[in-house]
């Protein structure tokens, strides 16, 4: 493999980059807001529209409304 020029990473490299995402991850509280798999869809409107669902559906599904540090019923 042949090598031209140099890149610069703007951040600071994969290291912080990867840190970054682990940060991201763990505000979101979950690894999955979409299940894997292929979707196919015949406009960018009904993706973007499923995905939205998806995302808040992921969200309402594992919030849970009494916190698990509070006492027991």
């Amino acid at each position: 493999m042949k090598t031209v020029g140099q890149r610069a990473l703007a951040g600071g490299g994969i290291a912080e980059q990867s840190a970054y995402v682990h940060t991201a991850a763990a505000l979101r509280g979950t690894g999955a807001l979409v299940p894997r798999g292929v979707y196919r869809f015949h406009t960018f409107d009904e993706a973007e529209s499923w995905l939205n669902t998806t995302i808040r559906r992921t969200h309402a599904h594992l919030s849970r409304p009494i916190s698990p540090a509070s006492a027991g019923r």
